[in-house]
């Protein structure tokens, strides 16, 4: 990452609250919600400050969500997370499924992404790949599911791949027809810095945001 993981945690938290209800955060509660003190929140947030990025006041206000969500996708990079592979016969199509329906029964934590979510929120790239965040503490028991349902794990080129993820990604995730998808700012961050046709999904998906936010942006 081009910028300090917990500055990530504050810009995904303060983009996904300006596009819910464009409210200001208290720096407490942004703390809180990204797993840091008071004090070090202050510092991120001084920065996002100085690049006129936020307002401090009665709390932390973003000025303008779609400047800071772009400038935040040539930071971010979904290529350097760490990840499992495994490779399945089905289509992705029925791999979320399947997936879905096997964490709400065991209660896991998980969000789909790139072309996987975008295929519900922006249709731009028919997915070849199934790609989801999941917790770091929760791999065992996927790679359970996964063997049981023979998607085995491999090296590289799985057609399921896993990235491993603490909590704080899991901010703003949205249901949208019985699956979970990363956040819109996540989604949009995730497109753009993985690169080739998910430059172009990223803009597709930038228009479907002011589009459904534009009273905030």
């Amino acid at each position: 990452m081009l910028i300090p993981e917990k500055l990530n945690a504050l810009i995904r938290i303060l983009l996904v609250n300006a596009l819910e209800d464009g409210s200001s955060l208290q720096l407490s509660t942004l703390a809180k919600k990204a797993g840091v003190t008071p004090a070090m929140a202050k510092r991120l947030v001084l920065r996002l400050e100085r690049s006129e990025y936020v307002t401090i006041s009665k709390g932390v206000k973003v000025i303008d969500p779609i400047k800071l969500m772009t400038a935040w996708g040539y930071t971010y990079s979904i290529r350097e997370l760490e990840r499992q592979e495994f490779v399945a016969a089905e289509r992705p199509q029925y791999i979320m499924l399947k997936i879905a329906n096997e964490a709400r029964q065991l209660k896991l934590k998980y969000a789909f992404t790139l072309f996987s979510a975008t295929e519900h929120v922006s249709p731009y790239v028919a997915p070849s790949d199934t790609h989801l965040y999941i917790l770091k503490k929760d791999l065992k028991r996927w790679e359970t599911f996964f063997r049981d349902e023979n998607m085995l794990p491999i090296g590289k080129n799985g057609s399921i791949i896993c990235l491993l993820i603490d909590e704080e990604y899991f901010e703003g995730i949205m249901n949208v027809r019985d699956v979970n998808l990363v956040s819109l700012p996540q989604l949009y961050a995730d497109l753009f810095s993985y690169g080739g046709r998910g430059v172009e999904a990223s803009k597709e998906l930038l228009n479907v945001i002011m589009r459904k936010y534009h009273k905030y942006v």
